[in-house]
């Protein structure tokens, strides 16, 4: 019997190679999509993989859907052994200036959302013992200007897993976080134009070097990042692993970034954020 996988946030990006991936290897593969195009596109893609690969429409932040997501995947396999929380999105932009409910939408997306779809499978996972992933951010462990909607939910997924981890110990669900750097995905194209787009036109004319220096490292930080096809190798290593370590970077090299944020003084880590943004 193969190996049960659900994964949201698979129309696009980092999501939609590791369903491919994962499929591709034999795994039975639960895609959660927003539009039926992204589900036949997936499947046009994914070839021979197709008979193991399952889209989903899935919002999911509207709990109907993911109540039917559980529905199905519960009516095909007594118990899941991995879940991926990968869905996601950015609103970047000065906090002085966010629009309150685009931070609850970035909460409800990020956060909120994920512990939802966990709940509704957690008894497939529990009946298992099987392993849920988490997919923060190294911005879940450092926190830069212009994008702290982005940073405030990794921040808060981070510690909704290490809650997990130990809650969910002793029925034998492990849970890992993994926490990507910069890769060549649509979410930030898609986060930049939404946001620092609106804030440069919106009253915020002092900010508007800080946005430009940031939209420029961030799209070449994206152009220089992993390829989506080593983060779908490195879950299925992770969901094949007996004994999981409990945190991932990807790449690798970006976790002296992490290793300087918290060894740095704080007032000498802003004054480097600051001298590179030129703000």
């Amino acid at each position: 019997m193969p190996k049960t996988m659900v994964i949201t946030g698979c129309s696009t990006g980092l999501g939609r190679a590791t369903a491919l991936h994962c499929a591709a290897l034999g795994w039975q593969v639960w895609a959660a999509v927003r539009r039926p195009a992204d589900a036949d596109s997936l499947l046009a893609e994914a070839g021979p993989a197709a008979a193991t690969l399952t889209p989903v429409l899935c919002d999911i932040t509207n709990s109907a859907q993911v109540a039917a997501l559980a529905q199905q995947v519960g009516a095909a396999t007594p118990g899941l052994d991995v879940l991926v929380n990968n869905a996601g999105t950015s609103y970047p932009g000065p906090l002085e200036l966010l629009p309150l409910d685009e931070l609850r939408a970035q909460l409800e997306i990020n956060v909120v959302a994920h512990l939802g779809v966990s709940q509704a499978l957690l008894p497939l996972l529990k009946a298992a013992r099987g392993l849920l992933i988490n997919i923060s951010s190294v911005g879940g462990r450092v926190a830069y200007p212009l994008n702290g909607p982005y940073h405030m939910s990794k921040f808060a997924l981070e510690a909704m897993s290490d809650s997990l981890r130990v809650e969910l110990a002793p029925f034998g669900v492990r849970v890992v976080v993994v926490e990507p750097g910069a890769s060549p995905t649509a979410i930030w194209q898609t986060s930049l134009a939404r946001g620092l787009g609106s804030a440069a036109r919106a009253r915020a004319a002092a900010y508007a070097p800080l946005i430009e220096s940031v939209r420029r490292a961030a799209l070449a930080g994206a152009e220089r990042g992993f390829p989506p096809a080593q983060f779908a190798r490195l879950i299925q290593r992770i969901a094949a692993s007996r004994r999981p370590a409990p945190r991932y970077v990807i790449p690798g090299l970006v976790s002296w970034i992490i290793f300087a944020r918290w060894h740095l003084p704080d007032r000498l880590w802003d004054w480097g954020v600051r001298r590179v943004l030129k703000w």
